[in-house]
């Protein structure tokens, strides 16, 4: 979309790795040439980790792609496998073109594999991506795979990929044997401040770019945002060229990279946690947990064994038991709630009296007297006579009939009561309903359509200002009121026409008319109108709708135009 705006022939700042962008900063660099010194020299056991998006598989990308036709190399992306689907998948990577069905099988076949490569002076190499998801016995089969030796040469590599976290791992009592067995331990950190500088600018450069889309003032809020992960940042930097492609703003300032971040929700200035990506900060462990392990008695969580038998009853017995006693509190009270529920017919007629007599006596302002407390009088006055009868309209006309029915002029008593009207001598009550002129039934707090189009003509309009997709305060009154009405008539319709002034490119001006109505649309479906009942136009600049708008270069023309269909149309 913004390609043609910025004179760029690719996008720059694209998620999936792409070799044609490949940039390698100091630490980069280094990383690719230890990892590939370890490979070329048989090194054993290799680990690279990193923290989620510093680019380990563009790292690994590139040391694949550098490797000669001399080194086989075997990727497992997906190390959550059962330990003979692993062993398959190794075999098919290594093309072996043959499938096992026991573990012995495919440890005699593998073993000559790896003879008869070494007898060809070639070398194997098995990457593991996502290490950290290895479980325990997994873990173990490929270390057992490095036994496969001959006259101390080691025949295959074992290249581990994954985050911070596999130093955990492999730090725990149980995987000692596979910990002193990894020659090379390297962890790639984010990027400075000046790295995501030139990454930034590399990638442009790449993209086509002749001179400098982003501010100085925008790199460095990129960096702050991101914390120089390179995946956060090329996320930023896309949305940001975006965002400016709406705005025209031929320059990226730091302006635009903040309010892009406020919409991807990520914080500012986040810190980066301390990793534990060398073994050297995996030893700095707190006092305590270190004296922990020297304490006896104190066994360690991965030497801890249960039955797995023993384990299954519990939790069954464990279940059982709570649910009979959830059981049995319901039936408590169940019981209970029977028991207080329990009122005699005559009980029940006599509240319901009194509660009458009590809400006529406030209505009418009746003096009432209460059975229960001898000589006592309650007196349920109205202020005056006005908030009586202002009381009674605002009813529904259920609840007038009840009261009609109820309702005594003086003292309240058991008897039937009399009915009280509120209409002058001779009149009738007012109805609480009428009919609008598009035959609508309109009730008293409701709004018609005639009132809608008296107050703002036939098609309301919501104005914007100039290149802005912004609601003032009146649009909001406007639709409000169309807001109500819709939910009083559901089968109404809404069309909303978006329509811009001729300035500037006629593509952005459809899309910017676009996004006005689909503006008014969001507001209107978040205070209930229903999404199916709004459809939207993108008229763009110069177009005529239902207001017969004239083409203009002023701001009359930057609005949208609310067409309202009534349900009887």
């Amino acid at each position: 979309m913004y390609l043609d705006f910025y004179k760029l022939h690719l996008k720059p700042f694209q998620i999936s790795t792409d070799p044609k962008f490949l940039w390698l900063g100091e630490k980069h660099k280094e990383a690719l040439a230890v990892l590939k010194y370890g490979i070329l020299d048989n090194k054993g056991f290799l680990l690279l980790t990193g923290d989620v998006g510093t680019g380990k598989t563009t790292l690994l990308n590139a040391l694949i792609d550098s490797l000669g036709d001399d080194v086989l190399v075997a990727l497992v992306t997906d190390p959550g496998l059962a330990k003979m689907d692993f062993f398959n998948f190794v075999a098919d990577s290594f093309e072996m073109d043959k499938r096992f069905k026991s573990k012995g099988d495919f440890l005699i076949y593998l073993k000559n594999y790896l003879l008869g490569v070494h007898k060809q002076n070639k070398q194997t190499l098995l990457i593991i991506d996502e290490c950290q998801h290895l479980n325990q016995k997994l873990l173990e089969e490929v270390r057992l795979l490095s036994n496969i030796e001959k006259f101390n040469t080691k025949l295959i590599n074992i290249f581990f990929v994954g985050q911070s976290e596999f130093n955990d791992i492999i730090l725990r009592p149980r995987n000692r044997a596979i910990r002193q067995r990894i020659t090379i331990n390297y962890n790639i950190s984010a990027l400075s401040e000046s790295e995501t500088n030139e990454y930034i600018r590399f990638r442009l450069k790449v993209a086509g770019s002749t001179e400098s889309i982003f501010t100085s003032g925008a790199i460095k809020s990129v960096f702050k945002f991101s914390n120089g992960f390179p995946r956060l940042i090329n996320i930023i930097c896309d949305q940001a060229l975006l965002t400016g492609y709406v705005k025209e703003k031929r320059k990226i300032n730091e302006k635009i990279v903040g309010e892009c971040a406020r919409e991807l929700k990520i914080p500012y200035g986040t810190p980066i946690q301390k990793s534990m990506a060398t073994p050297e900060a995996a030893d700095e462990k707190p006092a305590v947990a270190a004296s922990m392990e020297n304490v006896p008695g104190v066994v360690d969580d991965g030497r801890r064994q249960f039955s797995r038998p023993l384990v299954i009853a519990f939790f069954v017995v464990l279940v059982i038991w709570i649910s009979l006693i959830a059981l049995f509190i319901m039936n408590q009270q169940r019981t209970t709630a029977i028991d207080r529920g329990r009122v005699s017919p005559d009980e029940t007629e006599i509240a319901v009296t009194k509660k009458i007599q009590k809400e006529n006596a406030v209505r009418t302002g009746a003096v009432v007297h209460d059975p229960n407390k001898k000589g006592e009088i309650i007196d349920h006055s109205a202020p005056s006579a006005e908030r009586s009868v202002a009381g009674l309209q605002a009813e529904s006309p259920e609840s007038s009939q009840k009261n009609h029915a109820s309702a005594t002029p003086e003292i309240a008593d058991v008897s039937p009561p009399a009915p009280i009207s509120t209409a002058p001598e001779g009149g009738t009550e007012q109805p609480r309903a009428s009919m609008d002129a598009d035959g609508e039934t309109v009730s008293a707090a409701g709004i018609s359509l005639q009132e809608i189009k008296a107050k703002f003509g036939d098609y309301p309009e919501v104005r914007f200002g100039f290149n802005s997709n912004k609601l003032d305060r009146e649009s909001y009154d406007i639709l409000e009121l169309i807001a109500r009405y819709c939910l009083q008539n559901p089968g109404a319709t809404l069309v909303l026409r978006g329509y811009t002034d001729s300035s500037g490119v006629r593509a952005y001006n459809l899309k910017l008319s676009e996004f006005r109505a689909d503006m008014v649309k969001t507001y209107l479906v978040g205070r209930g109108v229903m999404d199916s009942t709004i459809s939207t136009i993108a008229m763009g600049p110069g177009a005529t709708g239902p207001g017969n708008a004239p083409s203009s270069d002023s701001g009359s023309q930057r609005k949208v135009v609310i067409e309202i269909i009534s349900p009887n149309q």
